[in-house]
């Protein structure tokens, strides 16, 4: 199994697992697969704490967010 992070938009309500916060649509999440490890649903709060959320810049210059 490869390890993957995939940036999603809630459709209805899940917990975070980082925080236990429950995120509503149309909040963004992380959905983080990794090696041997359990899948993880992260808020966007979560997902920056651990680095799988960051800000970069686009080819206008402006600056984004985006998952890794």
């Amino acid at each position: 199994m490869a390890s993957w992070v995939a940036g999603l938009i809630v459709s209805g309500e899940i917990e975070c697992n980082g925080c236990g916060r429950v995120m509503r649509h149309p909040e963004r999440y992380a959905h983080v697969t990794e090696d041997d490890k359990p899948r993880l649903r992260l808020c966007e709060k979560c997902s920056r704490a651990k680095g799988y959320l960051k800000k970069r810049r686009d080819e206008k210059g402006r600056e984004v967010e985006t998952f890794l």
